[in-house]
């Protein structure tokens, strides 16, 4: 076995970050990072998942199968448990592999900021944002047609050269990664109507 995807997009699925993510991040990444590649970059983004799956065995699944991961940080990013679980394995990932020592001065995460960092995470403050897409961040489809597409496409591009870059230091796959699981919600309670 070996990895199923280059990379992992882990991002909040509300209703902005998810239609950015979705209209414009996922497809022109793709498309720039298979310009710039030697082989085809594999893509995984949740809402590529087929219906009917069981989703949070896929999903861990996937961030097990994946070797890079880009976060689309945003402050609601940090309050999803699921996106916590998906980073937080990916830095468990990069302990058992000793990166970020001499030889590997470069992880397995790839952060960009999608909105303001003043309430990220205390690590994720103290980490540096790969690329800042905070003023180019339209979810609508209109904003194909704008200039400020050309500034995003520019990031975008930077972005796949520095990925596919990063691709090639990848140590191999493990089945014994570790996945950590996201943490419970709360439970519902069910209120009976009254007849």
């Amino acid at each position: 076995m070996g990895y199923q995807y280059e990379i992992f997009v882990s991002y909040r699925r509300s209703q902005t970050v998810g239609q950015w993510v979705q209209n414009h991040l996922v497809p022109r990444l793709e498309a720039r990072l298979n310009e710039v590649a030697p082989n085809p970059v594999r893509v995984f983004c949740d809402f590529k998942m087929a219906e009917g799956v069981n989703w949070p065995a896929e999903l861990k699944r996937q961030v097990r199968d994946s070797s890079l991961l880009l976060t689309v940080w945003s402050a609601d990013y940090f309050r999803s448990n699921w996106c916590m679980a998906e980073w937080e394995s990916f830095r468990r990932r990069e302990t058992l592999l000793g990166l970020f020592s001499a030889q590997h001065t470069q992880g397995l995460v790839y952060p960009v900021r999608y909105a303001d960092g003043d309430h990220f995470h205390i690590d994720a403050q103290l980490a540096l944002c790969r690329k800042d897409f905070s003023r180019l961040n339209y979810p609508d489809d209109v904003f194909r047609q704008s200039a400020k597409y050309l500034e995003f496409d520019d990031l975008v591009r930077d972005m796949a050269t520095e990925l596919v870059s990063r691709l090639g230091a990848v140590p191999v796959w493990q089945n014994d990664f570790p996945i950590v699981e996201p943490a419970p919600l709360p439970p519902v309670r069910l209120v009976r109507p009254v007849i």
